[in-house]
């Protein structure tokens, strides 16, 4: 249950981590608070230039976005299956003289990133259609805008109920995204943005949180 929920077990004993797992309200309202200001600091241990809530602007051929906008509803509309790299080809070949400029608003951003400019989406891991589809859209506006600079973009789930990627279900995320290419869940996330074994580290700082957590509450409650 702590490897599903580390963060929460931080607020909620074992017994009540049972009892509102379902509850994905709560658990959205501590995500969207929580996690991408953690994410900053996992990420701040390696990388100069990362920016959380970070707007980014790029103008580009106006048959790029309408082709982007194209994909997101098809996808959307279920009749056609995720695939990264034909959309990434359907984008490339998209030209035209007239230009746009668009905007997106990143969870996270990292300039510079080892592998190229990292985009990631932070949600809770069972977002719902209209998420996932807005996600995706911001997702192949920002490997446009970044074409040049091998741009990497994921949705990203900063815990796992299902505990292992290779057992994770949620039909809108698979309807909508490359899976194995365009999401990272739970370690992968966090190994992502801090390098590899982060995650076991976050997760060894959590319980030494929770643990001085507890020594101060008692304290209180004895004073």
């Amino acid at each position: 249950m702590k490897r599903a929920f580390p963060f929460h077990a931080l607020f909620f004993s074992d017994e009540a981590l049972f009892a509102f797992k379902f509850q994905r309200s709560l658990v959205t309202k501590l995500g969207m608070q929580l996690y991408p200001r953690i994410a900053k600091i996992v990420a701040c241990d390696r990388y100069s230039e990362v920016y959380i809530d970070h707007e980014l602007k790029g103008v580009i051929p106006e048959d790029k976005a309408n082709t982007i906008e194209k994909i997101v509803t098809e996808l959307r509309q279920g009749i056609r299956a995720p695939n990264l790299e034909l959309e990434l080809n359907e984008i490339r070949k998209a030209g035209g003289e007239r230009s746009v400029e668009r905007a997106i608003i990143a969870d996270v951003f990292i300039k510079d990133h080892k592998d190229g400019p990292l985009f990631v989406e932070i949600k809770s891991p069972r977002p719902n259609l209209d998420i996932c589809a807005e996600t995706k859209k911001k997702m192949l506006y920002f490997r446009t805008f970044f074409e040049e600079e091998n741009p990497q973009a994921f949705i990203g789930f900063p815990y796992n109920p299902f505990v292992f990627k290779e057992k994770y279900a949620h039909t809108f995320v698979f309807q909508i995204f490359d899976f194995e290419k365009e999401v990272l869940v739970g370690e992968e996330m966090w190994d992502k943005l801090g390098g590899e074994g982060a995650f076991i580290e976050l997760l060894s700082i959590l319980e030494e949180i929770k643990g001085e957590i507890k020594r101060r509450l008692t304290d209180k409650q004895l004073n």
